[in-house]
């Protein structure tokens, strides 16, 4: 079922918006009932910082989706169903994206293009509403290149190494993510 909701709020509004408030159109009700104050023990248990997301019925709204957390409810990064999926989807989709690279030598050539083609992915994204900050520079970054993210030892080596922030939170706090790709020694 929350496969089913996920799905949904993936089609209609993008993977960086929370599967919570949402409508569980084929459930009635759920079996037990959560009090506000139950809810509040469960979205993070002071003990061990896990998070259960409830399923309330709620008079005149229905049964929803309650809560979009995950069990690294203590962590400040993965704390969000919807920002640890944002950086899944970036994760996969540049690293497909970056293939071609293998078979591209490990300069700056190379490195320009990748730059440009991650940045332009994560320009994309925020301009969906994906990432927070007014102003891209507030929203992301993209670091490659010698000296950057490579030593001359990691391009003899044949290592591409990328580098990209995203601000899903807030603007200007960026959580990091690192690729690599081992291409052709020099």
């Amino acid at each position: 079922m929350m496969a089913g909701v996920m799905a949904r709020v993936d089609n209609e509004r993008g993977v960086w918006k929370a599967p919570a408030n949402v409508s569980i159109r084929t459930v009635d009700k759920p079996l037990i009932s959560i009090s506000d104050e139950e809810q509040d023990y469960l979205n993070v248990d002071p003990t061990g910082g896990k998070s259960i997301n409830a399923i309330r019925k709620f008079i005149g709204k229905g049964t929803l989706v309650w809560g979009a957390r995950t069990l690294a409810g203590n962590d400040n990064e993965w704390r969000y169903v919807p920002v640890r999926r944002l950086f899944i989807m970036v994760e996969e989709s540049v690293k497909k994206a970056t293939e071609f690279v293998v078979f591209e030598p490990n300069d700056a050539k190379t490195w320009v293009r990748v730059k440009a083609m991650c940045e332009n992915f994560l320009n994309q994204l925020w301009r969906q509403g994906a990432l927070a900050g007014a102003k891209p520079e507030h929203a992301y970054f993209v670091n490659v290149g010698l000296g950057v993210t490579m030593t001359s030892l990691d391009i003899l080596e044949g290592r591409l190494i990328i580098e990209i922030g995203m601000a899903a939170v807030r603007p200007a706090e960026f959580i990091i993510l690192k690729f690599s790709h081992l291409l052709a020694k020099s």
